[in-house]
């Protein structure tokens, strides 16, 4: 597949400053709120580049991506947070293969 560039400079940026800054900030943070930060970047990311991607990825993007609540916190329900994280990793990680073409080297 041919590489299709996703991002322009400003949204790199954007997402760059975003992620520093975050880390900063999560210097005096509750423990908890890295996921959350985490995962707005990852949402961040993913309104950037959902229209410039291929179909199967925007499946991802618009799909398990957005089913975890950006307000959740694992306070409330550590448990349940942490399945829907796992079936949001499942969901890329297969998507990953798929993309990379990985399934022939999977037993």
């Amino acid at each position: 597949m041919p590489e299709k560039l996703v991002l322009t400079e400003d949204e790199a940026l954007e997402l760059l400053s975003f992620l520093v800054m975050a880390a900063r900030t999560m210097v005096g943070e509750p423990n908890e709120y890295a996921p959350l930060r985490l995962l707005t970047a990852a949402g961040r990311l993913s309104d950037f580049i959902v229209e410039r991607v291929t179909p199967e990825t925007r499946v991802l993007l618009s799909g398990p991506l957005k089913q975890i609540p950006q307000t959740a916190t694992r306070m409330a329900d550590a448990d349940g947070y942490a399945k829907q994280l796992d079936a949001v990793c499942a969901a890329v990680a297969q998507h990953l293969v798929r993309h990379f073409g990985l399934e022939r080297g999977i037993r």
